[in-house]
């Protein structure tokens, strides 16, 4: 009996994490670290979420200034699809204006 209790415990936990990683975008999970508004990066402070927004009027423009970034952001600045979720993540639209 303990033993199945135990079991059902871990499976709670583990579901609770996976839904928990499923709720969590893009943004949240690669970008927000560094864009933070205080993490400083060559001698100048890299922009936070608020200031991206108002710095990339469309996804496309948002996803061509990642491709160009600096060499920290290796891992994820080839990666169009996820680039474009963490977009859509900070409120980018397809189009600008819409």
């Amino acid at each position: 009996m303990k033993k199945c209790a135990c079991i059902s415990i871990c499976f709670l936990f583990l579901l609770a994490g996976e839904s928990a990683y499923a709720l969590t975008g893009a943004w949240e999970r690669h970008c927000e670290a560094c864009h933070d508004g205080q993490t400083i990066l060559n001698g100048k402070v890299v922009i936070d979420r608020e200031q991206m927004k108002a710095k990339y009027s469309s996804l496309q423009e948002f996803v061509n200034a990642c491709g160009g970034s600096p060499s920290c952001m290796n891992i994820l600045k080839h990666d169009e699809k996820l680039l474009r979720e963490a977009g859509k993540n900070i409120g980018l639209k397809d189009t600008p204006g819409k």
